[in-house]
């Protein structure tokens, strides 16, 4: 067993037994100083040496009080030390070597010169710090270092002379830590998983975004997370309450955070990222980050991936700045791993000053989200100070290196060429509403490129829901009273139902008679009430259940709407009095009857016998990506209501048994890290921002819909 997979209970008695044998340490020290780049003598580059144990990188000198230290940076150290060290000193009285076994006690030659001195051996940060009485050698004086396998007498490395006083190197290693994929959520569950999810990680370890958001802010590493600002993304973090953490961070500059074109058009995405990130209180970005790595324009930077990925480069007037390409592990249980090391030397001893060094990537990929990992990476970094993290100031005047270095492609799988889709052409010529903005989060939702090709082809069953939103759009600019079933509103390829008047509206599907969407038209604008899950989320069920093709089926845990019982296409009949249709099933004993009137959407179950309902409520969905918003459920004569805690609130009133389940449900467990021996309430599961109400009777029963004014 690796000695540092010992529980750490057992290491600090190890590490205290450490302290009082000997005046060597083997453990960290508390650290009261934190080093700094102008305590830097010498930098030593990577060589060829017989262990990592032996190989030197830096030189450090400061004074402490009374006391002076001098610290050696090695570029990988065992808890049981498996090298020797020697310091050479020397001033103007003449030479002092400081000898540091890797057994036993170090020693001073000559032995006379009065130079007691204490040793601190630190394998977490792979240094060994040596102090002693300030006043017990004449300064200035030159330092050399020195390390050697035990045993030889030839040093494995050697370090050149550097003066005490020696200002530090001029050139230090630039690094940029950018992830993608940062919070891809839909329902509280994922949101849960994402930000500090059990066994999440990509060895089935706990993993999420806190940890390096906590790693940033504890350790003061500026790291850029490039799609943190998609709507849904923001409104998640914002019902978890983390959302003032991670403004006060992009305040200090350690996050940056940049404006996401999250879809295609990337100028309709980018317009509703700066809108939510407006609304939850963050501020606009002088960067931007495209899902599909498609060029934006009016943006000083941009990341995106390039062909070389340790240069930025230039296109039309904006920096390019480059993503993190595939690698190894980063991010260990020892802190950056030796590749990573190597490439931080290699980048400071660079004669090309436009060389940096990128870490980073997809972070549910990544072994940055776990905890046990990120920490001990970010105490590395932070503790080496010839490491130069950089922000976005430094991004925006960093040099830029060739010309040639250009973007490198694109990136997962689209679902179809929408530049000439019908759906795209109609959501341009759609009106400026609120609606409309819901077909376009929708659509983006849909056709945002993946690397899983079945979800690709699975998306494309539910494209439907962005045609039924517009159509809803449509009639909020001209409301009319109506009762047909001869359209194919929503560009499926079959007809739907639509129920109307001035103020309701009301889209019925055939395929099981159930009721797809619901919408309320006041003074403030259109309002949605009813919505099916796939509206904001597809794929939620095992990828082996998947069956592309199948249409409102081909995602086993869909909710495609309201009072759906079975898949088969019931006939209907129209009232031509009162706004009314009533629809039979293939059996010709069921029916259900949709009538709107005055005072709401009432809807008439017979000859069912017994039998169970779902209602999903979608109130104003548009409000919840682009501000914060509360909801709640409220007991109500006869039924319940479902809206915001101060808003609009959408009433079900029923003479059968009702029960509601929301994704609200579990917001109180959202304060921790996931636990995955608790039952979680069953609206955990649910998409942001639904409510899914289920009616049961084992006799004839209606519900009426209607706003609670």
């Amino acid at each position: 067993m690796h000695l540092r997979s010992i529980p750490s209970i057992l290491l600090r008695i190890l590490l205290v037994s450490c302290f009082t044998l000997s005046a060597v340490s083997c453990a960290p020290a508390p650290i009261q100083w934190n080093w700094t780049y102008a305590d830097l003598r010498l930098l030593d580059p990577v060589d060829n040496t017989p262990t990592p144990s032996t190989d030197i990188l830096a030189l450090y000198e400061r004074s402490i009080g009374s006391d002076l230290e001098i610290r050696i940076d090695l570029l990988d150290l065992a808890i049981i030390p498996d090298y020797d060290l020697s310091l050479r000193l020397t001033n103007s009285m003449g030479n002092y070597v400081i000898s540091i076994p890797a057994i036993g006690q170090p020693a001073v030659n000559p032995s006379q010169a009065g130079l007691q001195v204490r040793v601190v051996r630190d394998p977490w940060l792979d240094t060994v710090t040596v102090r002693f009485y300030r006043l017990a050698i004449i300064q200035p004086f030159t330092m050399q270092a020195a390390s050697f396998v035990p045993g030889s007498s030839t040093p494995a490395d050697e370090t050149v002379q550097v003066a005490s006083d020696a200002p530090p190197p001029v050139t230090r290693a630039p690094l940029l830590l950018a992830f993608w994929n940062t919070f891809p959520v839909t329902t509280p569950a994922q949101a849960l998983r994402r930000w500090d999810g059990a066994h999440s990680g990509p060895r089935g370890e706990r993993h999420g975004l806190s940890h390096i958001i906590e790693g940033s802010s504890r350790y003061q590493i500026p790291l850029a997370l490039l799609d943190l600002k998609i709507p849904a993304s923001l409104a998640a973090l914002n019902f978890m309450n983390v959302l003032p953490q991670i403004s006060a961070l992009a305040d200090q500059g350690l996050l940056i955070l940049p404006d996401v074109a999250y879809g295609e058009p990337g100028p309709v995405a980018l317009g509703f990222s700066r809108r939510s990130a407006q609304g939850f209180g963050l501020p606009a970005s002088q960067f931007v980050y495209s899902t599909n790595h498609d060029l934006q324009s009016h943006y000083l930077a941009q990341f995106i991936p390039l062909n070389d990925s340790t240069q930025l480069s230039r296109a039309t007037g904006t920096r390019l700045i480059p993503l993190p390409g595939p690698s190894d592990p980063q991010a260990t249980v020892d802190g950056p791993s030796l590749d990573v090391r190597q490439q931080l030397v290699g980048a400071a001893f660079s004669a090309d000053h436009s060389r940096l060094v990128v870490l980073g990537g997809d972070l549910p990929l990544s072994t940055w989200g776990n905890f046990d990992m990120a920490d001990p990476t970010f105490a590395w970094l932070a503790d080496h100070p010839w490491i130069h993290p950089l922000t976005g100031d430094d991004l925006l005047t960093f040099p830029l290196g060739t010309q040639s270095n250009l973007p490198s492609g694109g990136n997962g799988h689209s679902l179809m060429e929408t530049s000439n889709s019908p759906i795209l052409a109609a959501l341009h010529n759609a009106p400026d509403n609120l609606l409309t903005d819901l077909a376009w989060q929708t659509w983006f939702m849909l056709t945002t490129p993946t690397s899983e090709e079945n979800l690709a082809a699975l998306r494309l069953d539910y494209l439907y829901q962005v045609g039924d939103l517009l159509a809803a759009a449509n009639w909020a600019e001209a409301p009319s009273s109506q009762a047909k079933c001869s359209k194919n509103i929503n560009l499926d390829g079959r007809q739907e139902c639509v129920l109307s008047r001035l103020d309701y509206f009301a889209i019925i599907d055939p395929l099981g008679g159930r009721l797809s969407d619901l919408f309320y038209l006041d003074t403030n604008g259109p309002h949605q009430l009813v919505g099916p899950s796939n509206q904001f989320t597809i794929g939620l069920s095992d990828p082996s259940e998947w069956q592309p093709g199948l249409g409102d089926n081909a995602d086993p845990t869909v909710i495609s709407g309201a009072f759906s019982n079975d898949s088969a296409l019931w006939t209907f009949q129209i009232s031509g009095n009162t706004p009314a249709i009533t629809f039979a099933g293939p059996d010709g004993v069921r029916k259900k009857t949709f009538t709107l009137s005055e005072d709401g959407l009432n809807v008439i179950y017979e000859g069912f016998g017994a039998v169970s309902v779902a209602i999903p409520l979608a109130v104003d969905p548009q409000t919840y990506y682009l501000s914060p918003v509360k909801y709640s459920l409220f007991s109500i004569p006869g039924g319940v209501a479902w809206g915001f805690t101060d808003g609009l609130r959408v009433g079900i009133h029923t003479n059968a048994a009702l029960t509601a389940r929301n994704f609200t449900d579990s917001q109180s467990y959202l304060v921790g890290p996931e636990n995955p021996d608790l039952a979680y309430p069953t609206g955990h599961y649910l998409p942001f921002p639904l409510s899914v109400l289920k009616v049961q009777s084992i006799s004839d029963f209606n519900v009426l819909i209607n706003v609670m004014k």
